[in-house]
């Protein structure tokens, strides 16, 4: 039983791994702006960017690409890793606790790129597109609060849980 168990285990890694490599790399969404593919296909609109502003960031967005390409491979590889060892129940805490630290040490690289892009990328634009940035980010966020409110349980939610319809039991 433990042997069939064991290639089981082994085809499934063999089929992630394999699923992980073949997939093309992830484009973000539109519409996430600042946080996946900051630039003028995002803000621009907003922004009235100069035809060399675009340029520009796509320049910068497209070197900043190519130089993570291999630190994202390699926080794959490590999450898949990381899964295989959290799968074997012979694996001891200390392996565990040190491939997440791998792990963990890489996305935080990842995060240092993406913040220094940010840098880069803000440097592009002028004082006034700056601040219109500002604004549209207060603008956001505000609006994204004022749905969460409703959507746990504000007050306009009604429900057995929560709302005036509540009864108490006492």
């Amino acid at each position: 039983m433990k042997k069939f168990h064991s290639i089981l285990l082994g085809l499934l890694f063999v089929g992630l791994t394999t699923m992980a490599f073949a997939a093309p790399p992830d484009p973000g969404r539109p519409g996430q702006g600042f946080h996946k593919h900051p630039g003028s296909h995002w803000f621009g609109p907003h922004l009235n960017l100069t035809q060399e502003q675009k340029e520009k960031m796509k320049e910068l967005r497209q070197r900043f690409f190519a130089d993570i390409h291999n630190l994202r491979y390699d926080i794959r590889i490590k999450k898949l890793e990381a899964q295989k060892l959290f799968g074997d129940p012979k694996t001891d805490d200390a392996s565990l606790l040190a491939k997440e630290k791998e792990l963990n040490g890489l996305k935080l690289k990842l995060m240092d790129e993406k913040a220094e892009m940010k840098v880069e990328w803000r440097k592009i634009l002028t004082p006034e597109q700056i601040q219109m940035i500002d604004r549209m980010h207060r603008h956001h966020h505000g609006h994204r609060h004022h749905l969460n409110r409703f959507r746990h349980g504000g007050p306009m939610r009604k429900g057995p849980q929560h709302g005036p319809d509540k009864k108490m039991d006492q």
